[in-house]
């Protein structure tokens, strides 16, 4: 009976190698923060179009070079192939006209072909403003939708934008519709629409993939979508959930799973710089500069903080460049501006907040704080200088930075208190509702389209009124601010464009409702049999995940 542990050993050997070979059609990426609501337009976050590029693809995305590129279109509009046209509209304003021409091969995935009444739809809901939507290149924009063929529409805006040319994803008319005719407010809607009721329904993505399954907190696993013009070289994505970026590691050299993306979402930078010293002949690390900003919101409604000597002071006690140093190896340079100095319309011409303690100490006493008897600052009505400072449950690297906040702040006698609040809280209640009192860490997308409204505009404030969108967190209002948002919004000049940026950024460094702390860099840790995970810059890579592949 001596072959039978010989038999055994081989039957086990080949076990393993199938094992091998089978996962070679799949990809399992770790992932940090469960998604509690599933649809594509509402509550969006990082970690929310980080899943969608698989599934949900937009009209139009950013490449790496920051060109925007048709991905549902078929042909993406421009004043020079007459898709967008200037046109008069009444009292001497000017508007726009743009046509948009869907791929003829688009297709949800129950085969239903992505429609102009898909656009309609979704124009519908969006301009109602019964159910919150994202705001990043809203469909509120365009004031009207003809629907010329079932393929093409054309959308009326009331002025001329600098991002008309760049729209967001649509909703399925026909599962959608329904649900929306019959419950209206966000909240209902939200409860009742199929995203979030049936998420493996394939007639609600149009990517490359589809949800085929979806396990509370734990996992979604994706298929290819049979009716994607370009079949997924990897026919299934299993998106793997975490409770803290340290599991994802373990998980990560346990061979668990294959892939991690770097924060928001996944492993700190930090973390990633380690295991590409100590496993790089397991794993690649494709690296590419990040336009993702991470920055500090200062909560304005607090008295403490309504003063911008306080909020200057603060930035002067911040030792930026020993964070970056610290945490990102230099890798990783300090944010000056609000925009990744590669952006065309980056301005270095702003006030600059270098570390200086004296300088620091010394706004705070011009601003009425003085150092009491337990040294926390006190003023003449006898309040405290002391707050909040609010980040993310399990972003490691948000809590190494705001424990250096606190004790940076120590510095200039501010008693912060360190929070961390789960990802539905932190954008629900804390961040869109603003209940934060002090200072929080959050980042922000800024592709070249968007307008700087969406986290400086006064209409950007979340309110009850609007839903609770929008990313001005610290309701900063200020009348210069928003006349240059209008005008870089319009300028389809480049050259008044780039000079309405750099009247908002030179505005904004001098009011300083938010720091910049440093761009999020682009960065995977993928298996080494991985191919295609080329970094996009501008938008998300997942956009183009058929293109990747295991070899």
């Amino acid at each position: 009976m001596k072959f039978l542990p010989a038999l055994v050993a081989s039957l086990a050997l080949a076990a393993s190698v199938a094992h091998a070979d089978a996962n070679k059609q799949q990809l399992v990426i770790g992932q940090l923060q469960y998604l509690s609501n599933s649809h594509p337009l509402v509550q969006v976050n990082n970690t929310k179009l980080f899943l969608m590029g698989f599934v949900q693809r937009p009209i139009t995305a950013f490449d790496a070079t920051g060109r925007s590129v048709c991905i549902l279109c078929a042909t993406k509009p421009s004043l020079e192939n007459g898709l967008a046209k200037v046109v008069s509209l009444p009292g001497g304003q000017k508007g726009m006209l743009v046509t948009l021409k869907l791929r003829p091969d688009a297709k949800w995935g129950d085969g239903t072909p992505v429609s102009a009444s898909d656009v309609a739809f979704t124009w519908k809901m969006a301009s109602e403003g019964t159910v919150a939507f994202s705001n990043y290149n809203s469909w509120k924009r365009a004031t009207q939708v003809d629907v010329v063929d079932p393929k093409t529409v054309v959308l009326h805006l009331p002025k001329v934008m600098v991002g008309y040319d760049t729209w967001d994803q649509v909703l399925p008319s026909h599962l959608e519709g329904p649900v929306y005719d019959k419950y209206k407010s966000t909240e209902d809607y939200s409860r009742q629409s199929l995203y979030n009721r049936e998420p493996t329904n394939p007639g609600l993505w149009n990517g490359a993939y589809v949800v085929s399954s979806a396990q509370l907190g734990t996992e979604v696993t994706l298929v290819a979508n049979k009716y994607w013009p370009q079949p997924p070289r990897i026919p299934k994505v299993i998106l793997s959930y975490r409770g803290s970026a340290t599991a994802l590691v373990q998980n990560l050299l346990s061979g668990d799973l294959d892939a991690l993306p770097v924060s928001p979402g996944g492993i700190s930078f930090a973390q990633m710089l380690t295991l590409r010293k100590d496993h790089a002949d397991r794993f690649n690390f494709p690296l590419d500069a990040g336009y993702n900003l991470e920055r500090i919101a200062f909560q304005l409604k607090n008295p403490v903080l309504a003063d911008v000597r306080v909020r200057r002071a603060i930035a002067m006690a911040i030792d930026r460049e020993a964070i970056a140093t610290r945490l990102f190896e230099k890798v990783v340079p300090v944010a000056r501006s609000l925009v990744v100095p590669a952006n065309a319309n980056y301005s270095d011409a702003v006030a600059r907040y270098p570390y200086d303690l004296a300088q620091a100490r010394a706004l705070m006493a011009q601003a009425g704080w003085k150092p009491g008897a337990d040294g926390v600052c006190t003023n003449a009505a006898g309040q405290k200088a002391s707050f909040e400072i609010l980040t993310t449950a399990g972003n490691q690297t948000r809590l190494q930075i705001a424990q250096v906040l606190q004790n940076q702040l120590k510095s200039i006698c501010i008693a912060a208190t360190v929070r961390q609040a789960p990802i539905a809280i932190f954008n629900g209640d804390e961040m869109r509702k603003r209940r934060f009192n002090g200072l929080s860490l959050s980042s922000i997308q800024f592709p070249p389209s968007a307008s700087p409204g969406l986290m400086l505009g006064s209409n950007a404030v979340p309110t009850e009124q609007n839903g609770w969108t929008g990313n001005n967190f610290s309701a900063y209002a200020n009348p210069a601010m928003d006349a240059a948002i209008a005008e870089a919004d319009a300028a389809l000049d480049p050259a008044r464009e780039k000079a309405a940026w750099a009247k908002i950024q030179r505005i904004a460094m001098d009011d300083l409702p938010i720091l910049p702390l440093y761009f999020y860099p682009a960065s995977w840790v993928v298996p080494k049999d991985a191919k295609g995970f080329d970094v996009a810059r501008f938008d998300q890579p997942t956009n183009w995940a058929e293109q990747w592949t295991r070899q």
